[in-house]
């Protein structure tokens, strides 16, 4: 049996004949289609009209056959979804930084696509900080767009000091020391901001610098500090990390400037926090002691797992995270490059079992930071991490130090959006404990179907805390998303959800009253029509964690019904 080029459909399967077939381009289609055929052909043309799900069609919206030039089908007939533009359900994190920090820099990355913005509390000040938000915010209500803060805490991380001239070229084969000192560093001796780490070397143990670019071997313990010899050599910059695999440091993941870190954040009213060096769930449940101990309501927590110990606990940290982040920088240098790719699969897979977002990050377009295109092997890393089943997709030094930050946005954009079609709204796993889903899960589960089933414009979901969203984002819907919230830090965190359009709405008692809105926010928008169906996601009461019910209905039946007036009785005369 020979496959037709253009079509998905093997000749013969339908009436047509080979020649027939041939005649047409290698398309199998029915003659009837060739007189009446659609505007747009797409993978399966026989049925584009009719039964193509939302992501398949616009996947070949561009492909025109010059043998379906004729008029288009009418408007009640033709598939909705042929006319509308895909729109990217990764979303984009982009980190703020000097390159991009100013308001209308901060404008122009929105406006290119950006969904969260990251701040490093690793550099900058409290000051600065402060004003990057206040900026965020006033340029993201102009620009009328949920846009969520996420705050990334510095946790252990061992860094160089100040180093005289800013930075040092180190040879390999020389010798260096290494101390804990507050002085500055020269090319004889560096000083590790390390509390306490450099005590716990020991002869033969591998120190290694700038990401993992400089290695250093440890001879000798010496007064005060240890001395090496230079493995592989390079240029050290000052504020440069520094990974020590292997040894246990003894250290928390909050440290004391992360607990000070983190009660500004939350004074600030920051969406999310990511937790950098995550060991085990201990590490998480010390963050929500200290944010239930400031009387503030618990963030979006995101857990970087960056450690070989965290691959170890990976279950159970993300029952205790709203989601987890592929740190592939210190995770590479602490693992090994070459373990970096299953790591990161297994990270992605663990995740969507778990139903947990996961954002793929550090060195996704490392190139564009100094150069204005990308390369072929970066394009590939990123359409393969939105291919794996990855929730966001990250940006470093490309946004915030980098000379193309803009562009950098963009093309993070493109090759998402392309990505995304070759495999539209289709789980890349099978689960096996399908039998062992509590109510909202199963709901979000059967949303997806119910969804496909009666060819459903949009799938709404009502959520209080954001966890209804981050179910129904898990289940990879192929149509349109759209998460209704009356919290605005809800309304902010659900942009860090894959494919969920968050929609802030008024608090409402009944039921109907909120459908009664959300219909009318969706038709002031243009989203849905008059006689679209919808698939609702919502509770029997209007509270947290109540999400038990999914209904099916149609546009231009969520009005309230009216109030009766009683008419007055009147007066029996005397």
């Amino acid at each position: 049996m020979r496959t037709p080029p253009s079509c998905s459909w093997p000749w013969p399967r339908n009436s047509c004949s080979w020649a027939t077939w041939e005649r047409r381009g290698g398309c199998c289609a029915p003659a009837w289609l060739a007189t009446r055929p659609t505007r747009r052909c797409s993978d399966s043309c026989c049925r584009c009209w009719t039964r193509a799900p939302l992501a398949t069609t616009v996947r070949h919206a561009e492909v025109r056959s010059r043998y379906h030039r004729a008029a288009p089908l009418s408007p009640r007939r033709e598939h909705r979804s042929v006319t509308r533009p895909h729109l990217r359900r990764t979303r984009i994190v982009a980190t703020l930084g000097p390159a991009s920090q100013s308001p209308a820099a901060i404008g122009r990355l929105i406006k290119a696509g950006v969904d969260v913005v990251r701040l490093n509390f690793s550099h900058g000040t409290q000051a600065s900080h402060r004003q990057v938000v206040e900026d965020v915010r006033a340029v993201a209500a102009a620009l009328d767009r949920p846009v969520a803060i996420l705050q990334d805490l510095r946790g252990p991380k061992m860094r160089v000091g100040l180093i005289e001239g800013d930075s040092v070229d180190l040879h390999s084969g020389r010798e260096v020391r290494l101390s804990e000192r507050r002085s500055v560093s020269t090319e004889q001796r560096l000083n590790v901001e390390a509390a306490g780490a450099i005590a716990r070397l020991a002869p033969g143990d591998v120190v290694r610098l700038a990401d993992g670019l400089i290695e250093l071997r440890v001879l000798e313990l010496e007064d005060g500090g240890v001395r090496c010899t230079i493995v592989h050599g390079g240029v050290l910059r000052s504020r440069q990390g520094v990974n020590i695999p292997g040894v246990d440091l003894g250290v928390s993941a909050l440290t004391r400037k992360d607990r000070n870190d983190l009660a500004f954040g939350l004074k600030l009213g920051v969406d999310a926090v990511a937790l950098s060096f995550v060991r085990e769930a201990a590490d998480v449940l010390a963050l929500k002691r200290v944010v239930k101990r400031l009387g503030a309501p618990e963030p979006f927590i995101v857990s970087k797992i960056e450690r070989a110990d965290a691959l170890d606990h990976l279950d159970e940290i993300l029952e205790e995270s709203s989601g987890v982040m592929v740190a592939r920088g210190d995770l590479g240098v602490e693992i090994g490059f070459h373990k970096v790719p299953a790591a990161q699969q297994l990270i992605i897979e663990t995740a969507r079992r778990a139903n947990k977002p996961v954002i793929t990050a550090t060195q996704m377009l490392e190139s564009m930071i100094e150069r204005p295109t990308p390369t072929r092997a970066e394009v590939s890393d990123v359409a393969w991490a939105v291919s794996e089943g990855t929730d966001a997709l990250m940006l470093s030094g490309e946004t915030a130090v980098g000379r193309y930050p803009v562009e950098a946005v963009r093309v993070l954009d493109t090759v998402a959006r392309e990505s995304e079609l070759q495999r539209p709204g289709q789980p890349l796993w099978r689960r096996s404990d399908e039998a062992d889903l509590d109510v909202p899960q199963a709901v979000c589960r059967a949303a997806r179907v119910v969804a496909r089933s009666v060819g459903a414009a949009a799938v709404l979901a009502f959520t209080e805390s954001g966890r209804t969203a981050s179910l129904l984002a898990s289940q990879r819907v192929a149509r349109r998303c759209y998460g209704f919230t009356p919290d605005e830090r809800t309304w902010r965190s659900m942009r860090m959800l894959w494919g969920i359009e968050p929609m802030l709405m008024s608090r409402h008692d009944s039921v109907n009253a909120m459908l009664a809105q959300a219909e009318q926010m969706l038709r002031e928008r243009r989203l849905v029509k008059r006689g679209d169906r919808l698939v609702i996601i919502c509770g029997e009461m209007v509270d947290k964690g109540s999400t038990n019910s999914i209904h099916v209905r149609e546009v231009g039946i969520f009005q309230e019904p009216p109030q009766r007036k009683r008419k007055k009785r009147a007066k029996a005369r005397p």
